[in-house]
């Protein structure tokens, strides 16, 4: 589907079974679409361009924004208002709610923070100062059901499976794992993954580490970049390409 709002689509969000909440950046908006028909239904513009989004609950998302801040969005059925605003601790990238807090990548320096839902920080994991290369560029984020935190490195292409405290657990790595963008949580040992390097989205299983393809070329993906799932509906959206403009839609067995 397309948008009809032109800009480049930078992430999306299932907001109900009939809503998406989209990331346009170029023009500085989050818009709420129609999943069913494509329409765009409310749109809100922002003092910067918006990075990254995640569902807090289910009438409020948080968007982290270019000018190193986080811009809380708050949804009204089929309307859109700005909420709260606060300053971060650098540009950040990736954004996820665990429980009642938000998780924060970094690019520059790469590392993680947790912080409250007023902006305090709770927990920092920075890689120059862990003396390692954990991170290089850590752009999406994703939470499961059972705490755990997933990072995607879009540079040395590894998912990071870290607590809610910041203390990483597990790394993971594949030849089929290319340049992984957006990531998704679907139940407790079930991510998914953009590997945009080589036009998959993969399945991730944390207790085995092991990595699957499923879905690619032959169905349409060209360099995923976002994406995100609705579990009632069994539906994935996937975003191909920031710069497409467009929304793709699977359905899941």
């Amino acid at each position: 589907m397309k948008t009809g709002d032109g800009g480049t689509i930078f992430d999306i969000a299932v907001v109900s079974d009939t809503r998406l909440l989209v990331i346009v950046y170029g023009n500085k908006r989050v818009i709420l679409v129609n999943s069913q028909t494509g329409g765009t239904v409310a749109k809100v513009s922002l003092k910067s361009n918006p990075r990254r989004v995640c569902m807090f609950n289910n009438i409020m998302a948080v968007v982290t924004l270019s000018d190193k801040s986080l811009q809380l969005i708050n949804i009204n059925g089929y309307s859109l208002e700005l909420g709260q605003s606060f300053c971060v601790n650098g540009d950040a990238r990736g954004v996820a709610r665990s429980e009642d807090k938000i998780v924060l990548s970094y690019e520059s320096p790469p590392g993680l923070q947790v912080l409250s839902m007023d902006g305090t920080v709770m927990h920092t994991f920075n890689t120059r100062a862990a003396g390692t290369d954990v991170f290089k560029y850590p752009s999406f984020i994703a939470t499961s059901t059972d705490g755990m935190i997933y990072v995607s490195d879009r540079d040395i292409s590894t998912v990071t499976q870290l607590d809610s405290n910041l203390v990483v657990t597990r790394t993971y790595s594949d030849a089929i794992l290319q340049n992984p963008r957006g990531i998704i949580c679907v139940s407790a040992d079930q991510v998914m993954v953009c590997s945009y390097g080589n036009n998959r989205i993969l399945l991730l299983c944390p207790s085995t580490g092991a990595i699957t393809s499923i879905l690619g070329q032959q169905d349409g993906i060209k360099m995923p970049w976002a994406l995100t799932y609705s579990p009632p509906q069994k539906k994935l959206y996937v975003v191909p390409n920031e710069t497409s403009g467009r929304i793709q839609v699977f359905q899941q067995q």
